[in-house]
């Protein structure tokens, strides 16, 4: 090698290679976790590293487990169904001795099928069809509701006052129904988003101003925007509709707080990728950030794993429809989405990760 010729640093190595690797401790736990782990588990580098390495990796295979929590011996072994939050993905995993380091071990894990069940695709068959059955059905609910809709306001002008509330209740109800409907439908769709470049700063004002709207009482926002970020390539309308889902879950998890404040901001990161599965394994990279953090009480742990999932919440009267229709517009616009809680900073963060533009058009 010539003096002139830079050696990449190892670690910087580690980071490009777009399947999940693992430094494992000598008491079991995620030293280390690269770019495309984040991806994979959905959870943030912080959220992996310090977990055991036993509750992260879980086979459905019973012997698969019992293998991996003696730590005899390496182990190398081929279409292990692995419980991930997407669902059980089928993997090649590799878990071998560091040669200096026997008591440190490093896992590697190959996703089969080319990857089609990573997060940068995301087919996850049994909760995709559980998605377009409501799709397909959406539309045949809607013209009776349609109607009972029309007979409730026909009533409202016969009936006499005592009894209007009974009217606007079938109203709202239907127009309640209504909306759900539409959301679900949102779910089981499957064609691609139109991608535009677009400036991210102008979509967050457009939906920071629709949320305002929306509320009578708001939360501090506090914004740090990197204005030399160029444009991203995304569906405008699309993300537009993320950041909205996303403010106002930070809106509603601070209600009754004086001191609830939402933040904002965007910068350029080297980390963010995901492998395109039809693109002959083709990374893509994921420059821009955006952060949305609030300091209200945080996410339940028994439902971290499945936040992303169809009718999970922990609101009320929420529908559990909201972070489900995040994750699949993001993923249609070939981006990602992570949550972490912060428990020093007592704050939860959702960070979107997105492509660059070729162009630099703005919106």
């Amino acid at each position: 090698m010539s003096e002139d010729t830079h050696r990449p640093d190892y670690g910087q190595m580690l980071a490009s290679i777009s399947v999940p690797v693992l430094l494992i401790s000598p008491d079991h736990c995620i030293d280390y976790a690269n770019d495309a782990s984040e991806a994979f588990f959905g959870r943030s580098k912080r959220r992996l590293e310090g977990q055991r390495v036993d509750e992260t990796l879980i086979f459905a295979s019973e012997r698969m487990n019992a293998a991996l929590r003696s730590f005899d011996s390496d182990i190398s072994a081929q279409d292990m169904e692995l419980k991930t939050p997407h669902g059980l993905i089928t993997v090649d995993i590799s878990l071998s001795s560091v040669s200096k380091d026997p008591d440190w071990r490093i896992a590697i894990i190959s996703p089969r099928n080319g990857g089609r069940e990573h997060i940068g695709d995301q087919r996850d068959g049994g909760q995709q069809q559980a998605m377009g059955a409501p799709a397909i059905l959406g539309h045949e609910i809607k013209n009776p509701l349609a109607g009972i809709k029309g007979a409730a306001q026909l009533l409202a002008r016969q009936v006499d006052e005592k009894n209007i509330a009974l009217t606007d209740l079938i109203v709202n109800e239907v127009d309640r129904i209504a909306r759900l409907l539409d959301q679900m439908q949102k779910l089981g769709r499957s064609e691609p988003a139109e991608l535009a470049p677009a400036n991210i700063h102008l979509l967050i004002e457009r939906a920071i101003r629709s949320l305002r709207a929306a509320n009578r009482a708001m939360p501090e926002i506090s914004i740090n925007y990197d204005p030399s970020l160029p444009d991203v390539l995304i569906d405008a309308d699309g993300m537009v509709q993320v950041l909205i889902n996303l403010l106002q879950n930070a809106t509603d998890a601070m209600q009754g707080r004086l001191d609830g404040v939402i933040g904002i901001s965007t910068r350029f990161v080297m980390s963010g990728a995901l492998r395109d599965a039809d693109a002959d394994r083709r990374s893509i990279k994921l420059p821009v950030e955006i952060a949305i953090s609030d300091n209200g009480p945080g996410v339940p742990d028994h439902i971290v794993d499945e936040l992303f999932s169809p009718f999970v919440t922990t609101k009320r009267d929420g529908q559990g429809l909201g972070l489900a229709i995040v994750r699949k517009l993001v993923q249609q616009m070939n981006s990602r989405v992570l949550f972490e809680r912060d428990s020093a900073q007592g704050q939860t963060i959702f960070r979107l990760l997105l492509p660059v533009a070729s162009g630099k058009v703005n919106v």
